[in-house]
């Protein structure tokens, strides 16, 4: 066949790859989730799906750590709560984890514990009949252990019992910073959100990192021990050395 002057022999000259490969990363991500990934590699969509595959086993290093942390904090805070209101804490309305907290604020007062209620009954709910109260501590979230410490349950729960889970001595308004914190990273690693170049400090995944570690170490020091040895470099610091981000970013 008579090849045309000018005329290429194939269409693949036309093709553009880079355009092709943002088409199909835009319809995977988004666009919008494939945007600061483009904007830390210069527009290089390539690099911008390795750095999207390089955050993903971050957060997977990160979720593993802090499911480890998850446990020994909810069974600490269960152990120590039945000690002081018995093993119906939970569903007992008489509980402080349960009765109103009633608190002033601007917009009126507000019960602290009506999340808390909300939250537990939602669980039984979803709980075959005659479950056990292990089978409902385990069904909790994450931010229900959490919050349990928060100020506003400061006096009702944290000074009365919760206060001996932790080392002699801790500060409940620095152990709640670095719960929140771990809270909310994990809530972003959760939802494959982007790690690196935290917009607030409390979002930083290897302060996170390393509070968990260190919370791990005060709740039950054996288990930090078989996981972190002695701890002179956490998982998240450990994954970074051994896997750079491929771009420049922060943690």
């Amino acid at each position: 066949m008579a090849v045309v002057p000018g005329q290429s022999l194939s269409n693949s000259d036309n093709v553009d790859p880079e355009g092709a490969t943002r088409a199909w990363a835009e319809r995977w991500l988004s666009a919008e989730r494939l945007a600061p990934y483009l904007s830390t590699c210069s527009g290089d969509v390539v690099r911008a799906l390795d750095l999207y595959e390089w955050n993903a086993s971050l957060a997977q290093t990160l979720m593993r750590d802090i499911s480890y942390f998850e446990v020994a904090l909810r069974n600490a805070y269960d152990r120590v709560m039945r000690e002081s209101w018995g093993g119906d804490w939970l569903i007992d309305d008489d509980s402080p984890a349960r009765m109103p907290l009633v608190r002033r604020s601007k917009r009126g007062e507000l019960d602290a514990n009506h999340t808390n209620r909300r939250i537990i009954d939602a669980a039984v709910a979803g709980l075959p009949r005659g479950f056990t109260h292990g089978s409902l501590v385990a069904s909790l979230t994450l931010g229900f252990w959490v919050h349990l410490t928060d100020r506003s349950r400061e006096a009702a729960i944290w000074r009365t019992c919760l206060y001996r889970t932790w080392p002699k001595g801790i500060k409940r308004a620095s152990l709640q910073h670095s719960l929140n914190g771990i809270l909310r990273v994990r809530n972003r690693a959760a939802h494959a959100e982007r790690l690196f170049d935290p917009v607030r400090a409390e979002l930083s995944p290897l302060a996170v990192g390393s509070d968990v570690v260190r919370l791990l170490r005060g709740l039950c020091p054996e288990a930090a021990e078989r996981l972190y040895g002695d701890g002179s470099v956490n998982p998240v610091e450990l994954f970074c050395e051994e896997h750079p981000a491929p771009a420049d970013v922060r943690l």
